[in-house]
């Protein structure tokens, strides 16, 4: 009697389970039970068949789209410059892409303050100022990113602070007639398309809504 006949006689039936699925697992895992099949010549195999590269090709009004930006005002800024002779508001208007210099007037912007107290509106104007370069009172003659306007003297610098009980509303408007230094309009309203005032507000004092 060999030693695999002794195993099946003296297993127990765990073992004996354990043993005919390990002989099964084996035959389907191509393991020694298997033998070797001829494989008929007319079989390719998947090595020397052609494989055809498979590519997604998109309607021409798609494929030719670029993304486009549009030319807006993405941050504002309001600064407060109140010291002995000189009393003024600056503007700066960082937009995506760089303005034409040629395009600014006075009537490109409107710069309204209001000033409440204990939360009335006590008075109103509307601030003259002009567009400047950095540092300087000097019109802008150069495309930039960077739009400054700066206010003409105002004791209103000092007003809207001067009191706990007071502040100042300041709404500004920056209109479309401005241009990119491409000729495309300002899209003030965010629509993503040219044309449409912007519009924001600032306040300053010691009490704001």
């Amino acid at each position: 009697m060999n030693l695999f006949s002794r195993f099946f006689r003296s297993a127990s039936p765990g073992a004996l389970s354990a043993a005919l699925l390990f002989s099964s697992f084996s035959a389907e895992a191509g393991g020694p039970l298997v033998r070797n099949v001829p494989v008929s010549p007319d079989v390719v195999k998947p090595s020397v068949q052609g494989a055809t590269e498979y590519k997604v090709t998109l309607p021409a009004s798609i494929a030719e789209t670029k993304p486009k930006f549009a030319f807006q005002v993405y941050k504002e800024g309001l600064y407060t410059y109140s010291f002995p002779g000189s009393s003024t508001f600056v503007l700066n208007f960082h937009t995506t892409k760089k303005f034409d210099p040629a395009s600014l007037n006075p009537s490109s912007i409107s710069v309204n303050l209001k000033y409440f107290k204990d939360g009335k509106l006590k008075g109103q104007e509307l601030i003259s100022g002009k567009f400047v370069k950095a540092n300087s009172d000097d019109p802008p003659t150069t495309p930039s990113t960077i739009l400054r306007w700066k206010s003409d003297q105002t004791s209103w610098t000092s007003t809207c602070t001067g009191s706990p009980d007071s502040f100042c509303r300041i709404d500004v408007s920056l209109y479309d007639t401005l241009l990119s230094e491409n000729g495309e309009k300002l899209d003030g309203d965010g629509d993503g398309t040219p044309g449409g005032h912007y519009r924001h507000t600032f306040t300053r004092g010691m009490q704001t809504p």
